[in-house]
């Protein structure tokens, strides 16, 4: 059954309950009547990210899919429990908006306040989605991972009026509260303003804030290349305790925090039944790390008979076998492992923890299990060879992978791999400085010179070879995702290049 419990105390109103978060919460502020609470008009925006610095090729990332934004969901989830109901998601890739028309329906609704969220490389879109809400006369927060480096820089642009750290869960129903009585919004935890700084806002657990709201949004609209229509996303759990060192990481990320069997697999029958969900996408940063759960998630889905596929994140060394038969028998058509790379040293310049003996187990056990494997790869890393890039192919088209992807080593501030990088000499020591500031006309450095051409090469290499026509013919048809993957393909043909045969 579904639980539905307050975020955070923000007064009395009819019906509310006590205050259950990870954490303190701040002191709650007196209650309004509920006619008043419900007159703040918010909107909750993800904007695409005219982004300049992708880790994706452009051939797959045109066609990899536009999927849900969890966060916005949990936000608009806690600020209706907050009594807050004139409250709406604007997904610009979705609604397939530019910024003109995100600003005549930001027009149209007229909101008070206008919450935008965003990665670091994303950052040219949400200024832009600011900018446009600003317009509007609404006050405007920018909240995401990105804050957690930049908080204070940020409010250099003069469209951003606050700046939320950590847990937009908690921020965005204190910020409402205090924008709906006139108050100044001193004192919120998590909340940036130009006045005053109130640190980072406390871990919430998810279980408590409730499923994230998808009424309103076009769920017809999203895809991904590698499930059937409709299908959605959702999160199980929280935080990862590993320090790969590409891996820009949240406050919240450092520790871990699970939603009960009985929470997961009631969202998940509700996705089934009420949006007639085929595939569930679990973004957990990663999912088996408390396997005992993950078999009572298993388990109970076959109790109550829930059919739907359902794919998830995770590594390596955390897939005994035993736990990959129950996965495989309760839905679990596909696993996406973090390999990254081939080549044992680079692995340990990554801070994997893993190593090719583990890797070649793991997918070749869910293969036999019947589960599908999805690869992740980086390439292009701090001077990586030829050869260590050629492993990384070799291995990639050696073990029983179905899918693959190919990332470019980018160096995120907050990073081990940044400061390596700079201290390289490979990349700027201000570059994400200036980025923040507005200097959005270069890409940040790749740390090899042919950093993309390897990419390109190792997409070819895996998916144009014989015998992945076969597969690629299975995933099409159960997918239903013949245009995007033929499109990508011939895409990837067309690319070929002399530079191959350097590879």
């Amino acid at each position: 059954m579904r639980k539905t419990l307050p975020v955070i105390s923000t007064g009395p109103t009819a019906g509310s309950g006590s205050c259950s978060t990870a954490a303190t919460a701040p002191a709650a502020r007196p209650g309004l009547p509920r006619w008043r609470r419900r007159g703040l008009r918010i909107a909750l925006v993800r904007h695409h990210d005219l982004c300049l610095n992708t880790r994706q090729i452009t051939q797959i990332q045109k066609r990899a899919g536009v999927l849900p934004h969890l966060g916005l969901g949990y936000i608009h989830t806690a600020l209706k429990t907050a009594g807050f109901h004139n409250v709406i998601q604007v997904d610009t890739p979705a609604l397939g908006l530019d910024a003109e028309g995100l600003r005549r329906l930001l027009a149209d609704f007229a909101p008070d306040l206008v919450g935008v969220s965003t990665t670091t490389p994303g950052l040219p879109g949400a200024v832009e989605a600011c900018q446009v809400a600003k317009s509007t006369g609404a006050k405007v927060i920018l909240g995401g991972p990105h804050t957690e480096v930049y908080a204070r820089e940020n409010l250099h642009h003069d469209c951003i009026d606050y700046v939320g750290v950590g847990e937009g869960i908690t921020i965005m129903p204190e910020l409402a509260e205090a924008l709906e009585q006139g108050d100044r919004p001193d004192g919120i935890r998590g909340l940036v303003s130009r006045e005053s700084d109130g640190g980072a806002a406390p871990m919430v657990n998810l279980e408590e804030v409730g499923w994230p709201e998808r009424g309103g949004l076009p769920m017809d609209r999203y895809y991904s290349i590698m499930a059937p229509r409709p299908f959605a996303t959702m999160i199980s759990s929280r935080g990862c305790p590993f320090k790969c060192s590409f891996c820009f990481k949240q406050a919240v990320d450092k520790k871990s925090m699970y939603r009960s069997p009985e929470d997961v697999v009631g969202e998940m029958t509700e996705l089934k039944k009420r949006w007639g969900v085929k595939e569930i996408m679990f973004y957990d940063d990663v999912f088996t790390l408390h396997r005992g759960r993950v078999r009572e998630i298993c388990a109970l889905i076959g109790e109550q008979g829930l059919k739907v596929r359902w794919e998830a994140p995770t590594r390596v060394d955390l897939v005994p076998e035993p736990l990959l038969k129950a996965m495989a028998g309760a839905g679990c058509v596909r696993l996406r492992f973090g390999i990254e790379h081939g080549d044992p040293e680079i692995l340990r310049r990554m801070r994997k923890e893993s190593d090719i003996a583990k890797i070649e187990k793991a997918v070749t056990s869910a293969h036999e299990a019947g589960i599908k494997g999805f690869g992740y790869f980086i390439v292009g890393w701090l001077d990586e060879s030829r050869e260590q890039f050629r492993r990384t192919i070799d291995l990639a088209c050696r073990i029983p992978l179905d899918y693959a992807s190919f990332y470019t080593a980018t160096p995120l501030p907050g990073t081990p791999l940044h400061t390596e990088s700079v201290a390289a000499g490979r990349i700027p020591k201000d570059y994400w400085d200036r980025f923040v500031q507005g200097e959005f006309d270069s890409r940040i450095g790749y740390l090899v010179p042919d950093a993309q051409h390897r990419a390109q090469a190792a997409y070819r290499a895996f998916f144009l070879r014989r015998t992945m026509v076969k597969p690629l013919l299975g995933h099409m048809a159960a997918t239903g995702q013949w245009r995007n993957t033929l499109d990508g393909l011939r895409s990837l043909a067309r690319s070929t290049s002399n530079t191959d045969r350097d590879f």
